[in-house]
């Protein structure tokens, strides 16, 4: 299995008023912290996967993901939200994991991450966490959970 390490960034003070919104704002972060080369390819990628079957997993979180040629290495970027928004249709979301891996990965790793994460957010300990903590809290117990795609 790739043991190859995936980033963990957070903006935890989002104010959007919509999906869309959210999901550019997130992808802005991405790109002036080098994980995106091309940020209208990727949030065009990002929604037309979004288009396929709509990310929202329950307990108000999104997690949208997108394997593209404009992320350089593999990122989860969590977003808070300052206030809830519609994610798709009647569900609203407080916590956004958008899930960036570079195409070039054969192995699947973003099912891998959105597997693992999937496996973390079941645990109310742990979303209480993310919904309450700042920055560095966040970022500490994500890697303190381990690698994302074990």
């Amino acid at each position: 299995m790739n043991k190859e390490k995936v980033a963990i960034v957070t903006r935890l003070q989002l104010d959007a008023v919509d999906k869309k919104t959210a999901i550019k704002q997130i992808v802005e972060y991405l790109k002036v912290e080098n994980f995106v080369t091309d940020k209208a390819k990727f949030i065009k990628e990002v929604f037309e996967r979004e288009n396929i079957l709509p990310t929202y997993i329950g307990h108000e979180i999104g997690l949208p993901h997108s394997q593209s040629d404009s992320v350089s290495k593999p990122v989860v970027a969590i977003g808070r939200l300052m206030h809830p928004i519609v994610w798709n249709d009647e569900n609203k979301v407080k916590l956004i994991f958008l899930i960036a891996v570079p195409k070039k990965h054969k192995d699947n790793i973003h099912l891998k991450i959105i597997a693992k994460l999937s496996r973390m957010l079941m645990h109310e300990d742990f979303r209480q966490i993310l919904l309450v903590e700042g920055d560095e809290k966040v970022r500490e117990i994500m890697l303190k959970e381990g690698s994302l795609i074990e």
